[in-house]
């Protein structure tokens, strides 16, 4: 028999229940929570979600002869023994049991109907999928209820997933346990599947899987977990680490050319003089070479040449003065990017045998952009080689699709807001990036692609990008983010969106697509196969070896 939270009072609707709890239920409810109403004596069962929960003392009552004396700091004798104590609570009906899950209710629950706690088993009969369906994998523990997940339908993860929160607010952790669901997908008769992953991975928060799979350790159904960091980084010797390489030939003269003089002046605005002149350079030389990467590892004096000869003379195309900055602003690309980080190869270790690799024998591939995966690589260098990467699983899976191979991958992008910034709201440098991610975004489902967006600023990212994430996992936020998070998801109810400025870690509103519930939901993350070490902390410790605290007498005073 499960608890008796509750008894249905006068003036409940199909849409909302006034609910009078017991002793009980007052101690175990939280707002947010949910429940079940048994409705019409028990006849119909109706799903619901405490909205609101309202103690009443009659004694502590606004303008009751009793203000006076609690102005004076009394309380009236015997307040708590004789006055009546009662707690209300307001739920919003989310629907009602039917053969094939949820249904429309068509009327309101009578009073005096039962409320109480979820049963074992009861929400999968609710909503007409088992625990172990396949495409099906339960997220974290339901507010309220231990050991009960939220259904997420894998088949929507095509649709785009957006994870937010504020630094702290258990969003890393977060989307951490999403990849080990995600690695360990129910297939039927027993069997599991892993999706192969992307994940850009800004800090090294990921790194814990990685050096848990090298060191013997299996991630689900993944057959590997690779790790891609930077030609100079120390890490690159690595089991199961390869390094990030790419080339050029993926870009448009155009896109280059706004690049390398973007790259060279730092700023959001493009001098399209100097754009222009590049193109023309770069389409002429390419006619030639067919190949961008060539012509920057091996023919640069012969842009050069070209540059001085269509800048020479009366009549010019191009501007002495345009030319002079072109050419500082290719000088600048070659010594960083191309001869500096060793970036660009014309044989690179992300290519389309890389990504045929990771959807055939399904893997994990983090791309370390932390600072000793990528050390001194600035943030245009990452644009450029996300751009590379979006451009090139966007051309691979149209390849895909019309050869008749139907595969699939997420891309994961924590701090997606670099990468597709909002140019009204976080004026970073110019990102070739987010024309790609919006092509993703738009068009990617058709494919098989599927972006994951994390980010701690919602608001940052871009709003086109944005608008076609249709499952949002949301921790804790900034208040200025809320209304812009409120609106795209398509709106939140307002007990859980006046709540998301105070959520505790690891606490996430889950709402949109992959949500079988239908309706937003409170849920806490679970908890992690692989311990997450990367983003922790020991500075008491530290502080305690210096300061000798329990080294007994020998220690420092």
């Amino acid at each position: 028999m499960t608890l008796l939270v509750g008894f249905v009072l006068s003036g409940s609707t199909s849409d909302e229940a006034k609910i009078q709890l017991t002793e009980a239920g007052e101690e175990r409810l939280r707002e947010g929570q949910l429940v079940i109403i048994e409705s019409n004596r028990g006849s119909e069962l109706l799903l619901a979600r405490i909205e609101r929960i309202v103690p009443v003392n009659e004694f502590f009552v606004e303008g009751d002869p009793w203000s006076e004396a609690r102005r004076r700091g009394l309380l009236p004798p015997l307040a708590e023994e004789v006055a009546r104590r009662y707690t209300l609570a307001e739920a919003a009906i989310l629907g009602k049991a039917g053969r094939r899950g949820l249904e429309e209710p068509d009327r309101p629950p009578k009073p005096g109907d039962r409320v109480r706690m979820l049963g074992s088993g009861e929400l999968e009969k609710l909503l007409g999928v088992e625990r172990d369906a396949p495409g099906v994998v339960w997220y974290g523990e339901l507010l309220g209820y231990e050991g009960l997940g939220l259904p997420l339908d894998i088949e929507n993860i095509t649709m785009h997933v957006g994870v937010f929160g504020e630094t702290g607010s258990g969003k890393s952790y977060g989307v951490g346990y999403m990849l080990e669901l995600l690695s360990r997908i129910p297939l039927g008769d027993g069997r599991y599947g892993a999706l192969p992953a992307v994940v850009v991975d800004a800090n090294g928060d990921y790194l814990d899987y990685h050096e848990a799979f090298a060191s013997g350790h299996r991630l689900g159904e993944y057959h590997a977990v690779y790790r891609l960091v930077f030609p100079r980084s120390p890490a690159r010797f690595e089991p199961y680490t390869r390094t990030v390489t790419i080339d050029l030939d993926v870009f448009t003269a155009r896109e280059l050319a706004e690049f390398i003089v973007t790259y060279k002046s730092g700023g959001v605005d493009v001098n399209e003089l100097q754009v222009a002149a590049l193109e023309r350079v770069l389409r002429e030389l390419g006619e030639e070479y067919q190949s961008y990467t060539e012509i920057f590892t091996r023919r640069v004096s012969e842009l050069y040449e070209l540059l001085s000869e269509l800048s020479t003379g009366r009549g010019a195309p191009i501007h002495p003065q345009t030319a002079r900055a072109v050419r500082s602003a290719v000088d600048k690309f070659v010594g960083d990017i191309v001869e500096g980080y060793g970036v660009i190869s014309r044989k690179p270790s992300i290519d389309k045998g890389f990504i045929d690799e990771l959807t055939a024998q399904p893997s994990l591939a983090i791309i370390d952009f932390s600072a000793e995966g990528a050390p001194g690589i600035p943030l245009p260098v990452r644009q450029l080689v996300v751009a590379y990467l979006a451009r090139l699983l966007y051309k691979v899976f149209t390849e895909y699709k019309v050869r008749g191979e139907e595969r699939y991958l997420a891309l994961v992008i924590e701090e997606a807001q670099n990468y597709a910034p909002n140019p009204r709201t976080y004026p970073v440098a110019w990102s070739l990036a987010r024309d790609y991610l919006a092509l993703i975004a738009t068009q990617g489902r058709k494919f098989g692609l599927c972006l994951v967006l994390v980010s701690q600023r919602p608001a940052f990212v871009d709003p086109v990008v944005l608008s076609m994430v249709n499952t949002w996992i949301i921790y804790r936020l900034a208040v200025e983010d809320i209304p812009y998070v409120s609106k795209l998801s398509g709106g939140l109810p307002r007990s859980l969106e006046r709540r998301l400025t105070r959520l505790p870690r690891g606490i996430a509103v889950v709402t949109g697509q992959m949500n079988m519930l239908g309706f937003p939901a409170l849920v806490r993350t679970g908890r992690r196969r692989v311990s997450h070490a990367m983003g922790r902390t020991r500075l008491v410790e530290s502080l305690r070896r210096v300061y000798g605290v329990g080294e007994g007498a020998g220690g420092k005073g």
